[in-house]
């Protein structure tokens, strides 16, 4: 363990390059099975890859970065703007008697979301110089990942090959058990994250709210954490939106509300098609517990660890029972 530690940061690169060879291995294998050699198969998926990646880095990364910018620079003034339409409202309905503590408390809120705002900007503005001399994973991650997808059967066999033979086909049950229940969940989650952070930067566009990148960016990582996620995702979009008028409010919140739907009704059940199978009460402990251990990555990954634990347990049960 303390060699591993040692030489993490060259793993990583190799991480990498497995997670996306585990992730596109079955698209080459899918036309592979229609009779296309492997090898090209697997040039042409990579190719295709390649040229998204490199528009996703000339297109809309300089424009993602102006829009943190000029967020960056408008975050104090908008702040100002919602303190005054709060201090408009508390007048208006000053024969209410407002309880101080409450004022003080959505006080605080807004000191405190200005605060969370501005230290994300921040910090994402200050790491992407930080980023180029790790340019160099560009190129390294998807060459490695060419190769292992390339040979990945051989791979795979090999990998079981060390494998004591008394262990090998429970090992492998296990592991077919797993890809089947929880490798489909990972690439169609990923998809379908995508396609909802597109749908809202498209949206709010048309509505005509600010940075509508960035929220749809954050719409899209957050739509990965079940139940929680689309409604903090929403958030910045409903608060910006406030700034404009309540009616752009109004139409932000039913588009994140039809797009939810779209999503839930058609999307995933296209995509995932059959899901990890976890009740809607573990999902959420799970969630609520990994965020308390280790954050949000332990929000992201509370689902998935939680259906690799229960398929391990349900297979060796059901070894038991034979």
């Amino acid at each position: 363990m303390f060699l591993l530690y040692r030489v993490r940061a060259i793993l990583t690169p190799f991480l990498l390059a497995f997670a996306l060879s585990y992730l596109m291995n079955p698209i080459v294998t899918y036309f592979e099975k229609r009779g296309a050699p492997r090898g090209l198969g697997t040039l042409v998926i990579y190719i295709g890859f390649t040229l998204i990646v490199t528009l996703f880095i000339l297109y809309l990364v300089p424009r993602f970065l102006l829009q943190l910018e000029l967020l960056a620079e408008v975050l104090p003034q908008q702040t100002g703007n919602i303190q005054s339409r709060i201090a408009g409202f508390y007048k208006r309905f000053s024969r209410f008697s407002i309880p101080e503590p409450v004022k003080g408390a959505v006080d605080n809120g807004i000191q405190r979301a200005e605060t969370t705002l501005a230290g994300f900007v921040e910090r994402t503005l200050g790491a992407f110089p930080s980023l180029l001399p790790q340019l160099s994973l560009l190129i390294l991650v998807p060459v490695l990942a060419f190769y292992l997808t390339m040979d990945f059967p051989e791979l795979k066999m090999w990998v079981l090959s060390w494998i004591p033979d008394r262990w090998r086909s429970d090992i492998v049950g296990l592991l077919i058990e797993m890809d089947n229940s929880l490798g489909s969940f990972i690439r169609g989650q990923l998809l379908i994250s995508a396609i909802v952070g597109i749908l809202i930067a498209v949206g709010l566009s048309v509505i005509g709210v600010d940075f509508p990148l960035i929220i749809g960016l954050i719409a899209g990582i957050f739509n990965i954490v079940p139940y929680f996620g689309p409604v903090i995702g929403a958030i910045p979009a409903v608060i910006l939106a406030l700034l404009r008028s309540p009616l752009s409010a109004v139409y932000v919140v039913i588009l994140f509300v039809v797009i939810n739907q779209v999503e839930s009704s058609v999307i995933s059940p296209n995509i995932l098609g059959e899901h990890v199978g976890l009740h809607p009460v573990t999902v959420i402990f799970c969630i609520l517990s990994g965020g308390h251990l280790f954050g949000f990555l332990g929000i992201v990954l509370a689902v998935p660890v939680t259906a690799v634990i229960k398929v391990t347990l349900r297979y060796v049960h059901n070894k038991l029972l034979e």
